[in-house]
Formats: structure tokens, sequence, C-alpha cells
């Protein structure tokens, strides 16, 4: 067996690897006598097969395969004895000889490999970050405070219709023939399709989209009679197919009058601040005060802004590692094996140029990221990633509204998640890149700095472009 490598640069190298008979042939011998002892020919009992038989008839395709696997074995051993970073996977060399396996005897395989850079991070007291302060106002705690008004409020019955009531009556059709003398009706009805009747159906007035539309409901009351356009009173098809009940689809071959029966007008009203606003946003007896409801808002408010400056942090330090440390990457070897690996049939090599630079930029991060977590010896524990599956399972409720879903069914959905284990990978990642930060936040010079919420929004916003 010969084994070599040259190194055509630091990033890229070449392994030759050569075989003889005799390093692949007492394996082909042994899995041949395997074979023997299983194979059935007419003729023959089990296991009394002549060997030269079973040579004649398998010998080529056991030998194929017992050499790929020497060679897979033999690759893989040889970057592991060596300690070679690589990026990738090997691949086939393009000059690599072609092989015969019906006629070789001696083998000759050719790779190309990428390796992994040196990292040297530039971390130190003397580089400077800033750490944002988000300052809390007044204005922001009684915003909070309009805003539990508002999501615990109701809808009470009115009279009069303003713009921000919702109106609810029957939506009806109007045919063609409507607005035609009554012994036209049947004719007209044959070329129509079935008229859309949608009952009960909810009309907020401050979504009309047309001023005259608009102006009719606002000078209405229950009873009354209107006809409009959906068209023109709701230019946006989400709005106009629930409006309608009817599909996205459908909406194309709709393009007449309807008429709206209004039925219900309720005015919203936001909830009163005394105690049950209270029992309803923190839980029966929580707060019993309104200093308290002030001061719990003033908490949460401080959490929540702490955990943006938090992310503006994390976006300031990798920023800055990105742009200051030097990470060099093999770009033609990893486009060629991409191209090669990749599962999406449609990528080509155009695509693959446009995308490359997003996906350096990934790769160069993660490698930085597993420099610190190699160097300073950090793990996500077991007990961390629960954690991190409870926070994500009350993450989860969070997006449907729930806000107080029982401990039970946080820990059931956070074992749901653990049990993938893509899931549980990808949280233990978090776990270890916030842990890359904090790791940062030690060693970078700090320079705390308060700042308003909106020009903490601002500097975000530059975050995004």
């Amino acid at each position: 067996m010969n084994i070599s490598r040259e190194n055509p640069d630091e990033l890229n190298a070449v392994i030759h690897i050569g075989f003889e008979p005799a390093d692949y042939q007492p394996k082909v011998d042994a899995a041949l006598l395997e074979y023997r002892k299983k194979a059935r020919f007419d003729g023959f009992r089990p296991g009394k097969v002549p060997p030269s038989l079973v040579k004649k008839m398998y010998g080529k395709s056991i030998q194929a395969d017992e050499v790929q696997h020497l060679l897979t074995d033999t690759l893989n051993n040889y970057i592991h004895e060596n300690s070679l970073r690589i990026l990738g996977e090997p691949l086939p060399n393009e000059n690599s000889p072609e092989i015969n396996w019906d006629t070789a005897e001696s083998f000759e395989f050719i790779f190309d490999i990428a390796l992994a850079p040196e990292i040297n991070l530039n971390i130190s007291s003397d580089e400077m970050i800033t750490d944002y302060k988000i300052s809390i106002t007044p204005e922001m705690i009684d915003k909070q405070i309009e805003d539990y008004t508002r999501r615990f409020g109701s809808l009470q019955p009115t009279v009069a219709i303003s713009e921000e009531d919702v109106v609810k009556g029957d939506l009806c059709e109007l045919s063609d023939n409507d607005h035609q003398h009554e012994h036209e009706h049947d004719h007209a009805e044959e070329n129509h399709h079935h008229p859309i009747h949608a009952h009960g159906t909810l009309i907020y007035i401050k979504t009309i989209g047309d001023e005259a539309i608009k102006n009719q409901f606002l000078g209405a009351a229950v009873g009354d009679k209107l006809v409009f356009n959906p068209n023109i009173a709701f230019p946006n098809e989400t709005d106009r197919a629930s409006l309608l009940k009817v599909t996205k689809d459908e909406l194309s071959t709709i393009d007449t009058d309807f008429e709206f029966t209004i039925a219900e007008v309720s005015r919203f009203t936001p909830a009163e601040i005394n105690q049950e606003l209270f029992d309803k946003a923190f839980g029966e007896g929580e707060i019993t005060s309104d200093e308290a409801f002030r001061s719990r808002i003033e908490e949460d408010l401080e959490r929540q802004l702490m955990r943006d400056s938090r992310y503006k942090f994390h976006l300031d330090v990798r920023a800055k590692l990105m742009d200051e440390t030097s990470v060099p990457l093999p770009e033609e070897f990893l486009k060629r094996w991409m191209l090669l690996t990749s599962k999406d049939e449609s990528l080509t090599q155009e695509k693959l140029d446009a995308d490359f630079p997003a996906f350096a930029i990934d790769l160069k991060w993660r490698m930085i990221k597993s420099k610190i977590i190699g160097d300073q010896k950090l793990e996500a524990t077991d007990e961390e990633v629960r954690e991190q599956a409870i926070w994500a399972a009350q993450s989860r409720y969070y997006q449907y509204g729930i806000y107080d879903a029982p401990v039970e069914q946080l820990f059931r959905l956070a074992d749901v998640l653990l049990k993938n284990e893509e899931e549980k990978t990808r949280m233990a990642d978090v776990i270890l890149e916030n842990k890359v930060i904090e790791y940062v936040r030690t060693v970078f010079g700090l320079a705390e700095q308060s700042i308003s919420l909106e020009d903490f929004n601002l500097l975000m916003n530059e975050n995004k472009k």
C-alpha cells in the first residue's frame, strides 16, 4: 500500500493511494469463502460449490467491493491519523486514472481535499465594543398599559357607526338583472353563476379602502341595506376572499355589486384599568394596585429591552470578529464539492456563484465559533439543552397568544422537541453561540452607552441593510 500527499497551497491537498493484490486479496478470499458457504447453484449442495466456480461468477464484483471498502477505510484513517482538519469531503481528482474493474490488479486513486485554515483571533481588552442600555421612559410604560387595555378590551353594541366600529350582516351578490325589469330575471339568471350569499360576515370599517363606500357605512344604521362593489371596497385579495367567504381562485370571476344588510354594530371598548385587568394580564391577585401594575410593566420592559440589546451586542460581536479575523477559504474546491453533493437538482454553476458569498460568510462564522469553543472548552450540557427546549416551547405558545400555558404542557412540548435530533442539535448550537458571545464580552473592552428606544431601532435598521 502506498500513500502520499502533496500540498499545492495551504488550503488544498492531493492524496495518492495505491493498492497491490497483497493489500486486498486476503479480504477478497475471505469474502469468497463466506459467499461459498451461502451460495446455491443447481447440481451442488449448499456449501459444496467449487471455489473456482464461485470465483469465476463473483470474484471481480467482490474484489471491487473490497477494494472500495479498503479505500474508504484507508482514506479516513489517513485523515484522522494525520490530524487533517478538512472542509467538505474528499473528491476524486480530475486526473484520476480510469479503472477497469474486470482486468485491473493494481489500483491507483487520487483525491482532492480542502484544508481548514489556521485561525488567529484578535480579541483583547484593547478592542472596544459598545454595550447599549435602552432607557425606559414613562411614555413607554403608558404605551404598554394602553396595549394591555386594548388586548383585554371587548366589543360593545352601539347605534351610530364610527370608523373604529365593526358591523355584522348578510352580504348578497346582485345578479346582472337586479337593476332591470322583473320579466327579464329568468333569462339573465341562466347566464350567471349562482349568486354568493355570505351570512354573518364582519366588516371593520377602518379597513374599507374606498372613501365613498366608507362614508356609506358611516351614515348608516342597523337594518340599512348598502350596495357596493367589494373589488373597490377591499383591494386586498386576502381581505376580499375572507369577506365573501370564497377562495382566492374564485375572486377572478366576481366583479359585481353586493348588497349588505346591517344586522349589528359593535364598538371596540378598551378595558378599564382595574383589578379585573390586573388579574387577566398577570394572574389573579398577582397585582393589586396601579403602582404595582406600572412597576411590573417596567420590569417586563427591562427584560424585553435587555434581550434586544443583547441581540444587538451579539450582532456587533459577530461583525467585529468577522471583520478582524482572516479566514481564507478554498473557494474553487468548495464550489465543486457543493455542486457535486447538492440534493437540489436545479442548482447550476451560475446560481452557486451567486449564492456562494452568503455560504462563505456563514462558514467563516462557524469556523470562528468552533475555534473559540475548542480553545475555551465550551459545551452545552443536557440540563442547558432541556432549559432551551422549555424556552422554545414557551415561545411557540406565545406565537399563538397563549401567555399562561401550564408548566406540564411546556414540559411535554419540550420533550417532543428533544426527540427530534435535528431540533436538539440546533438548540445546542444556540447555547454554544450564546456562550461564545458571553466569553467575548469578558475579553473585549466594553463601552456602555445609554440610548433611547427610537435611536436603538435606527441602529437595528442599519444592521438589516
